[in-house]
């Protein structure tokens, strides 16, 4: 027990003064005479012994009456566990109100944000004018990263809003203890104020500061349910103009109740596409499939969308893709050109297909080609060698056709620095191609599937015939997939990818010396979806508050411009960080995007890429930790000095001070003095002497 004023214990001398009376006794004996004597012996020893003992009694009354009263004076309390420090001098008080959409849920006081700002508020109440007050936020903005007055303290407790940022509890605490550790203050506490969604608390990797305090403030809604679209996704990774698509939303019920025959709507240029009906579980997921045709080239902004209330945040999800006029594919020729190339390609409008001899090659032309062919070359420049390998690293795609004349030094040479499997020598034995890699990327959309959605070739299935190739020598299988695979388990065709880059080796030579294979109908597919899969893998969306790196090809950036990220339909743009890396542009918006939607790459007011962003959806799930759970993880992750505050009808700000207090005693010793006194009364009035 401690004392706020101990120095009135020095009242406690006081205590002799009842003694002193009681020792001497300044009562004057009145004399009184009695005929009859003989009795006066007894009567006066049995009253003495009852005045002692009531006297005695009295003393001790007063005694503790005045003992009691003089410590409720010095007011006594037992120290909180929480006052490691002495609570003397400036305080520095940091105060995280945790922002993000998941406090925008509602309960009976309202929404939580404006919850979190009233606790803010009580906090500083708390705490006199003179401590230091920092508010931080999940956007980590830099006016919040200085300490304040209270005053202006509750000016920005005022203009916090919602945000689309999101940070772990670790986070949070682990900058609070870096401003914290800025300042020269005797004591240092850390108040966090958040619902503790259990998809973001982490409170297990928490790593504390033995100097700091940590107060957790739970707010609670009333209720947690919530439906959302998770993610979507084709069933191809390549669209194109007049082709029929099958569009995928992933949607997710977070709430204890089954949902049946919701719709969900689908809008791609401002047009709608299609509606489709969906049930869904209780804590389950569906898979809605929405068909419909691309009519148009160019960029396509989509737009899914359902209706739940009051969550509504995450009940729109934008997705972006671009449909190429037309591909741009480079063939690299040796003696001759390929009519079996030139008649594929050429005769469709969805490729750009160019011709040029070994000898005669513009290298600085490559960037503008996602596929280059190298068609029957017989021995590889240093120049060429140097450019293509260049080409690859940086994300190109490159597909080999061998030369009937082929130089294996040069090719191993070519080969084996991008640590690729190289040709030995030619076989002649005549063979069939026997297996086509159907799990593939290349071949999963070519073949028609059965009902449980897998491709089964026949046993007798026509497939290419191959008279003489060059087997494949590997180092290793690592990173190597075989697509098309012979009778002899040599790989006819076999793809390895190399950083964004893949690689198509060929045994065979276009030639029908070696195979039908260029004849044969699996020709035209695979060709065919090598040069669509060339097209730069850029995503449908991207999620706000990440550190995206957004991949633009360099064919489409021209000159010298400025290029920016304009939202649609709106005046807000931004201008990101480039990186040039080989053939793509690398652009990175640095957190500079916040709100969900279409944007489009700009330069010189022309669209060059369309892109989507969407609220991260690790907080659809509003499920939180309970106050119990949240002490037990904080138990588990050692932290010293931490108070969970329940809720109650006490304001915090008295909480705050009675535990800064610790229990305080004055009260019970204010009434022990009373009930003494009340003692001492009766004593007197009921023990006659």
């Amino acid at each position: 027990m401690n004392f706020v004023n101990p120095l009135f214990l020095v009242a406690l001398s006081a205590l002799v003064i009842p003694v002193i009376i009681h020792l001497f006794n300044f009562r004057k004996f009145k004399k009184i005479y009695f005929t009859n004597v003989r009795f006066i012996a007894e009567i006066k020893q049995e009253t003495k012994k009852r005045s002692q003992l009531k006297h005695l009694l009295i003393l001790l009354m007063r005694l503790l009456a005045i003992t009691c009263l003089v410590i409720a004076f010095a007011k006594p309390f037992i120290p909180s566990p929480l006052q490691h420090k002495k609570l003397s001098g400036r305080q520095a008080i940091s105060v995280y109100i945790d922002n993000s959409f998941s406090m925008e849920a509602l309960s009976s006081g309202g929404r939580l944000l404006d919850m979190a700002k009233t606790k803010a508020r009580e906090i500083a109440n708390a705490f006199n004018p003179s401590d230091l007050y920092q508010l931080l936020t999940n956007d980590f903005e830099g006016r919040h990263q200085r300490f304040v007055n209270r005053d202006e303290f509750r000016t920005l407790i005022d203009e916090v809003q919602i945000s689309p940022s999101i940070r772990s509890i670790p986070e949070v605490v682990k900058k609070q203890n870096a401003l914290l550790q800025e300042l020269n203050a005797t004591n240092r506490s850390a108040y966090i104020i958040s619902d503790f969604q259990k998809s973001t608390s982490q409170i297990l990797r928490i790593k504390p500061d033995t100097s700091v305090a940590y107060f957790f403030i739970p707010v609670k809604a009333e209720k947690v349910n919530n439906l959302y679209i998770d993610s979507v996704w084709f069933d191809s990774p390549v669209q194109q103009a007049n082709q029929a698509v099958k569009l995928k939303v992933r949607i997710k019920n977070c709430s204890d109740e089954p949902l049946e025959k919701l719709p969900v709507k689908l809008t791609v240029n401002n047009i709608q596409k299609g509606v489709a009906s969906f049930s869904v579980s209780p804590e389950g997921e569906t898979t809605v499939v929405l068909p419909y045709t691309n009519n148009e080239q160019g960029v396509q902004s989509g737009t899914l969308e359902i209706s739940d209330y009051p969550v509504t945040w995450d009940d729109k999800f934008y997705f972006s893709y671009t449909i190429a006029p037309a591909i741009p594919v480079l063939c690299i020729n040796g003696d001759k050109v390929s009519s079996y190339l030139n008649t594929l390609f050429n005769n469709d409008t969805a490729f750009r297909f160019t011709n040029a001899p070994e000898k005669q090659l513009d290298y600085s032309s490559f960037s503008h080609y996602p596929l280059i062919i190298l068609n029957g070359i017989d021995e590889f420049s240093s120049g060429l060698i140097q450019e293509i390998t260049r080409f690859i690293r940086q994300g190109g795609n490159i597909a080999i056709f061998p030369s009937d004349k082929i130089n294996h030094e040069s090719y191993k040479l070519f080969l084996t620095s991008m640590n690729l499997p190289f040709y030995s020598g030619l076989d002649t034995t005549r063979q069939r191609i026997s297996e086509v890699n159907t799990e593939s990327q290349l071949y999963s959309d070519v073949f028609e599937k059965d009902i449980s959605g897998k491709v089964r070739l026949p046993d007798n299935a026509d497939l290419p015939l191959v008279l003489r190739y060059y087997p494949l020598n590997r180092y290793s299988r690592s990173g190597q997939e075989d697509l098309l695979t012979l009778q002899n388990g040599q790989p006819f065709l076999d793809v390895v990818k190399i950083n964004k880059g893949r690689v198509y080796l060929f045994a065979s030579p276009l030639d029908d010396k070696f195979t039908n294979f260029p004849r044969h109908p699996i020709f035209v597919p695979t060709l065919y979806r090598i040069a669509l899969l060339s097209q730069p893998d850029i995503p449908l969306y991207f999620n706000i508050d990440a550190d995206n790196a957004i991949t633009v090809t360099a064919d489409s950036l021209k000159g010298r411009e400025v290029y920016k990220i304009h939202k649609a339909g709106s005046n807000y743009e931004i201008i990101p960080e480039m990186r040039i890396i080989g053939q793509e542009a690398m652009m990175y918006p640095h957190n500079q995007i916040r709100e969900a939607g279409q944007y489009y790459v700009t330069a010189d007011h022309s669209i060059l890429e369309g892109l989507a962003f969407n609220y991260n959806r690790i907080e659809s799930d509003l499920k939180c930790l309970l106050p119990d759970e949240l002490e037990k993880d904080l138990n588990r992750a050692r932290i010293k000095y931490f108070a969970v505050f329940q809720s109650k009808k006490t304001p915090l700000t008295q909480q705050i001070h009675e535990m800064n207090q610790g229990t305080l005693l004055w009260k019970w010793f204010i009434l022990l003095t009373l009930l003494f006194i009340a003692g001492e009364i009766l004593l007197v009035r009921l023990l006659k002497d």
